[in-house]
Protein backbone atom coordinates (compact mmCIF):
# COMPACT_ATOMS: atom_id res chain seq x y z
CA UNK A 1 0.00 0.00 0.00
CA UNK A 2 1.18 3.22 -0.88
CA UNK A 3 1.00 6.52 1.04
CA UNK A 4 1.34 10.07 -0.87
CA UNK A 5 2.24 13.17 1.28
CA UNK A 6 1.37 15.93 -1.52
CA UNK A 7 4.31 18.77 -1.85
CA UNK A 8 1.55 21.63 -2.00
CA UNK A 9 0.08 20.63 1.53
CA UNK A 10 4.22 20.24 3.09
CA UNK A 11 4.81 23.57 0.96
CA UNK A 12 1.81 25.40 3.16
CA UNK A 13 2.86 24.43 6.61
CA UNK A 14 6.32 25.31 5.96
CA UNK A 15 5.36 28.95 4.41
CA UNK A 16 3.06 29.64 7.36
CA UNK A 17 5.53 29.16 9.59
CA UNK A 18 6.86 32.15 8.49
CA UNK A 19 2.95 33.93 8.15
CA UNK A 20 3.88 36.40 10.54
CA UNK A 21 6.40 38.74 9.23
CA UNK A 22 5.01 41.04 6.46
CA UNK A 23 7.60 42.92 4.14
CA UNK A 24 6.41 45.42 1.75
CA UNK A 25 8.66 47.78 -1.18
CA UNK A 26 8.14 51.53 -1.75
CA UNK A 27 9.98 54.35 -3.44
CA UNK A 28 9.74 58.25 -2.80
CA UNK A 29 11.58 61.57 -2.63
CA UNK A 30 12.82 63.69 0.17
CA UNK A 31 14.17 66.94 0.61
CA UNK A 32 15.96 67.06 3.77
CA UNK A 33 18.81 69.11 4.15
CA UNK A 34 17.86 71.07 1.14
CA UNK A 35 18.77 69.01 -1.93
CA UNK A 36 15.93 66.55 -3.68
CA UNK A 37 16.56 63.10 -3.79
CA UNK A 38 14.67 59.86 -4.76
CA UNK A 39 15.23 56.80 -2.18
CA UNK A 40 13.75 53.34 -2.31
CA UNK A 41 12.84 51.34 0.87
CA UNK A 42 11.83 48.59 2.87
CA UNK A 43 9.35 47.90 6.07
CA UNK A 44 8.94 44.35 7.84
CA UNK A 45 6.19 44.22 10.53
CA UNK A 46 4.95 41.48 12.78
CA UNK A 47 1.60 41.13 11.99
CA UNK A 48 0.92 38.63 15.36
CA UNK A 49 2.21 40.40 18.00
CA UNK A 50 -0.04 40.91 21.09
CA UNK A 51 -0.80 44.02 22.07
CA UNK A 52 -2.43 46.37 24.69
CA UNK A 53 -5.01 48.70 24.65
CA UNK A 54 -6.38 51.89 26.55
CA UNK A 55 -9.41 54.09 26.13
CA UNK A 56 -8.95 58.19 26.08
CA UNK A 57 -12.23 59.88 27.44
CA UNK A 58 -11.36 62.98 25.74
CA UNK A 59 -11.64 65.18 29.20
CA UNK A 60 -8.27 67.26 29.04
CA UNK A 61 -7.49 69.74 26.30
CA UNK A 62 -7.14 69.22 23.09
CA UNK A 63 -10.11 67.17 23.09
CA UNK A 64 -9.13 63.22 21.97
CA UNK A 65 -12.00 60.23 22.52
CA UNK A 66 -11.29 56.89 20.92
CA UNK A 67 -9.15 53.38 21.59
CA UNK A 68 -5.69 53.43 21.00
CA UNK A 69 -3.72 49.94 20.69
CA UNK A 70 -0.02 49.28 20.96
CA UNK A 71 1.98 46.73 19.70
CA UNK A 72 5.56 46.34 21.19
CA UNK A 73 7.91 44.99 18.67
CA UNK A 74 5.67 44.88 15.92
CA UNK A 75 7.98 46.98 13.80
CA UNK A 76 10.75 45.18 12.90
CA UNK A 77 12.59 46.91 10.33
CA UNK A 78 12.77 50.28 8.49
CA UNK A 79 15.52 50.93 5.89
CA UNK A 80 15.55 53.90 2.81
CA UNK A 81 18.44 54.21 0.17
CA UNK A 82 19.08 57.18 -2.06
CA UNK A 83 19.67 57.68 -5.74
CA UNK A 84 23.34 59.38 -4.29
CA UNK A 85 24.20 55.91 -2.00
CA UNK A 86 23.15 57.50 1.33
CA UNK A 87 21.66 55.01 3.45
CA UNK A 88 19.08 55.08 6.70
CA UNK A 89 18.17 52.03 8.05
CA UNK A 90 16.34 51.59 11.54
CA UNK A 91 15.55 48.83 13.80
CA UNK A 92 12.35 47.42 16.24
CA UNK A 93 10.05 49.42 17.10
CA UNK A 94 6.01 49.63 18.12
CA UNK A 95 3.19 50.21 15.95
CA UNK A 96 0.34 52.14 16.93
CA UNK A 97 -3.79 51.35 16.06
CA UNK A 98 -5.44 54.96 16.75
CA UNK A 99 -9.57 54.40 16.86
CA UNK A 100 -10.04 58.09 17.76
CA UNK A 101 -13.78 59.45 17.51
CA UNK A 102 -13.45 62.56 18.26
CA UNK A 103 -9.72 65.06 18.05
CA UNK A 104 -9.58 68.65 18.30
CA UNK A 105 -6.20 70.12 16.95
CA UNK A 106 -3.47 69.43 18.43
CA UNK A 107 -4.47 66.42 19.58
CA UNK A 108 -1.56 63.76 19.65
CA UNK A 109 -3.47 61.38 16.72
CA UNK A 110 -5.79 62.58 14.52
CA UNK A 111 -9.73 61.58 14.36
CA UNK A 112 -10.75 58.03 12.38
CA UNK A 113 -8.40 54.64 12.10
CA UNK A 114 -4.75 55.97 12.07
CA UNK A 115 -1.68 53.67 12.10
CA UNK A 116 1.84 54.92 13.18
CA UNK A 117 4.87 52.53 13.02
CA UNK A 118 7.36 53.79 15.14
CA UNK A 119 11.10 52.33 15.36
CA UNK A 120 14.66 52.45 17.22
CA UNK A 121 18.14 52.59 16.72
CA UNK A 122 17.86 55.33 13.36
CA UNK A 123 21.26 55.43 11.97
CA UNK A 124 22.44 56.97 8.70
CA UNK A 125 22.65 60.71 6.51
CA UNK A 126 20.20 62.18 4.08
CA UNK A 127 22.33 64.96 2.40
CA UNK A 128 24.71 65.21 5.10
CA UNK A 129 22.17 65.35 8.11
CA UNK A 130 22.19 62.45 10.48
CA UNK A 131 18.93 60.86 11.04
CA UNK A 132 18.43 60.32 14.38
CA UNK A 133 14.33 59.05 14.41
CA UNK A 134 12.67 57.50 10.91
CA UNK A 135 8.91 56.14 11.12
CA UNK A 136 5.74 55.70 8.85
CA UNK A 137 2.69 57.32 9.20
CA UNK A 138 -0.23 56.04 7.66
CA UNK A 139 -3.66 59.10 7.03
CA UNK A 140 -6.41 58.47 8.72
CA UNK A 141 -9.42 56.42 6.90
CA UNK A 142 -12.78 55.69 8.39
CA UNK A 143 -13.50 53.27 10.87
CA UNK A 144 -15.48 50.07 10.41
CA UNK A 145 -16.25 50.36 14.25
CA UNK A 146 -19.61 49.71 16.04
CA UNK A 147 -20.24 50.34 20.36
CA UNK A 148 -22.45 47.22 20.36
CA UNK A 149 -19.68 44.40 20.70
CA UNK A 150 -18.21 46.32 23.29
CA UNK A 151 -21.70 46.60 25.08
CA UNK A 152 -22.18 43.06 24.83
CA UNK A 153 -19.21 42.79 26.81
CA UNK A 154 -19.59 45.26 29.22
CA UNK A 155 -23.57 44.19 29.66
CA UNK A 156 -24.51 47.79 29.06
CA UNK A 157 -23.36 51.25 27.57
CA UNK A 158 -20.10 50.79 27.36
CA UNK A 159 -18.86 54.49 25.53
CA UNK A 160 -21.01 55.56 28.83
CA UNK A 161 -19.13 52.52 31.44
CA UNK A 162 -15.25 54.03 29.72
CA UNK A 163 -16.25 57.16 29.93
CA UNK A 164 -16.98 57.13 33.52
CA UNK A 165 -13.84 54.89 34.41
CA UNK A 166 -11.39 54.40 31.69
CA UNK A 167 -9.48 52.03 33.37
CA UNK A 168 -12.85 49.55 33.19
CA UNK A 169 -10.95 48.59 29.71
CA UNK A 170 -8.67 45.52 30.18
CA UNK A 171 -5.39 46.27 28.83
CA UNK A 172 -5.68 42.77 26.69
CA UNK A 173 -8.88 43.38 25.45
CA UNK A 174 -9.47 41.80 21.85
CA UNK A 175 -8.76 44.93 19.71
CA UNK A 176 -11.23 43.94 17.06
CA UNK A 177 -13.83 44.86 20.07
CA UNK A 178 -12.40 48.42 19.81
CA UNK A 179 -11.81 48.72 16.22
CA UNK A 180 -7.79 49.16 16.73
CA UNK A 181 -6.66 45.48 16.00
CA UNK A 182 -3.07 45.33 13.71
CA UNK A 183 -4.24 44.22 10.30
CA UNK A 184 -2.61 41.19 8.46
CA UNK A 185 -1.51 43.24 5.53
CA UNK A 186 -1.53 46.78 6.18
CA UNK A 187 -2.77 47.69 2.59
CA UNK A 188 -6.10 46.02 3.30
CA UNK A 189 -7.11 48.39 6.04
CA UNK A 190 -5.14 51.44 5.69
CA UNK A 191 -5.89 53.12 1.82
CA UNK A 192 -5.40 56.62 2.68
CA UNK A 193 -1.98 56.94 2.06
CA UNK A 194 1.10 57.09 3.91
CA UNK A 195 3.97 59.11 4.59
CA UNK A 196 7.77 58.72 6.05
CA UNK A 197 9.11 60.85 8.87
CA UNK A 198 12.41 61.58 9.37
CA UNK A 199 14.50 63.64 12.73
CA UNK A 200 17.72 65.26 12.07
CA UNK A 201 18.96 67.83 15.01
CA UNK A 202 15.45 69.40 16.01
CA UNK A 203 13.80 69.15 12.47
CA UNK A 204 10.99 66.53 11.79
CA UNK A 205 10.13 66.20 7.82
CA UNK A 206 7.42 64.91 6.28
CA UNK A 207 8.73 62.28 3.00
CA UNK A 208 6.50 61.67 0.33
CA UNK A 209 6.16 58.07 -0.59
CA UNK A 210 4.98 57.58 -4.24
CA UNK A 211 4.63 53.79 -3.89
CA UNK A 212 4.18 51.09 -1.06
CA UNK A 213 3.70 47.58 -2.26
CA UNK A 214 3.28 44.33 -0.19
CA UNK A 215 6.41 41.49 -1.43
CA UNK A 216 5.14 38.36 -2.28
CA UNK A 217 6.07 35.41 -0.47
CA UNK A 218 8.18 33.02 -3.18
CA UNK A 219 6.68 29.81 -2.68
CA UNK A 220 9.54 27.13 -1.55
CA UNK A 221 10.81 24.56 -4.28
CA UNK A 222 10.65 21.24 -3.96
CA UNK A 223 13.86 20.50 -2.69
CA UNK A 224 13.60 23.28 -0.02
CA UNK A 225 10.47 21.50 1.00
CA UNK A 226 12.41 18.66 1.55
CA UNK A 227 15.75 20.47 3.34
CA UNK A 228 13.21 21.47 5.83
CA UNK A 229 11.58 18.28 6.47
CA UNK A 230 14.30 15.97 6.50
CA UNK A 231 11.69 13.37 8.53
CA UNK A 232 8.97 13.04 6.45
CA UNK A 233 8.76 10.75 3.46
CA UNK A 234 6.88 11.29 0.61
CA UNK A 235 6.45 7.63 0.17
CA UNK A 236 5.86 4.89 2.11
CA UNK A 237 5.07 1.66 1.56
CA UNK A 238 3.86 -1.00 3.03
Amino acid sequence: MHKLVSLATVALCVSASNAAIVTYDFTGHTNVGGSYHRFTGVFQYENTTPGTTVYTPGNGAPVQQGFTSRYNGASRLLSITLDNGEHVTAGPGTMQVNNIQQAEPGSQVPKDLSLQCWTSGSAGTINGNFIHNMYLAFLPVDPNFSWGPLDSYFGGNAEAILQANPAALPANIDPTLTGSALPAEILQTFTGGLFLGTNHALTNTVNTIDMFVLRPVPAPSAAVVLMALPGIALRRRR
